[in-house]
């Protein structure tokens, strides 16, 4: 597979900020952002995903058990698909790069390994503070939700798993800290990092991600 220079993908757990910086580096740079929470229901549908089975799957079991069955319909053959279709800014979601098995892993490392530009996102370089502001905006985000409030607990077990996983840390090749940064900081600590090819005009944009 070639290798995607400006293409800049953003990895890590549940309520990061994954989404948000995607939008701010999308409006520095001009790259198109292609959210995969989003477009990974055209492959699942395709793949014979059941709405209906996974809702009930989420209700009586939680959101563990959700993770394991979907993760059989959006895999490493999918994301490749997704990534030679979709060029720019990648918002991976928090399941595709936590890998249960070493197989799972060694597809998922095939794939991203021609990109340079893969981001872990995380809040703190301390683990325990990482979970403690994830577990936060998480219980914030889903206090309001009917389907998600009676199975919170399992969204935060599940995503401490994502906080450690090992599988996720391996695919990046750059770690982010977010906490307390201001989102302009952040944008332009991802640049660099990235050595985009048009970094002085994204600098010059920064003023609108503030």
């Amino acid at each position: 597979m070639k290798n995607y220079k400006d293409n800049i993908i953003l990895i890590g757990p549940l309520a990061t900020g994954k989404s948000f910086i995607a939008e701010k580096l999308s409006l520095a740079t001009g790259l198109c952002n292609h959210p995969v929470d989003k477009l990974k229901w055209y492959y699942r549908l395709q793949n014979g995903y059941n709405l209906s089975e996974s809702t009930q799957i989420l209700r009586s079991q939680g959101f563990e058990a959700l993770i394991s069955h979907a993760q059989q319909y959006f895999g490493a053959k999918e994301i490749m698909h997704l990534l030679r279709k979709f060029k720019g800014i990648i918002d991976l979601g928090a399941s595709d790069t936590h890998c249960q098995n070493l197989s799972r892993l060694q597809e998922l490392n095939a794939v991203l390994e021609p990109f340079q530009n893969v981001f872990l996102i995380l809040p703190s370089k301390d683990e325990k503070m990482s979970i403690e502001i994830l577990n936060d905006r998480l219980e914030t985000r889903y206090k309001q939700d009917p389907l998600k409030k009676p199975v919170i607990e399992s969204y935060l077990r599940m995503n401490e798993i994502f906080v450690k996983s090992e599988s996720t840390k391996m695919l990046a090749k750059h770690i982010i800290y977010t906490d307390e940064k201001p989102i302009g900081h952040i944008v332009q600590e991802i640049l660099m990092k990235s050595n985009y090819t048009n970094y002085e005009t994204a600098t010059l944009n920064l003023q609108k991600v503030s």
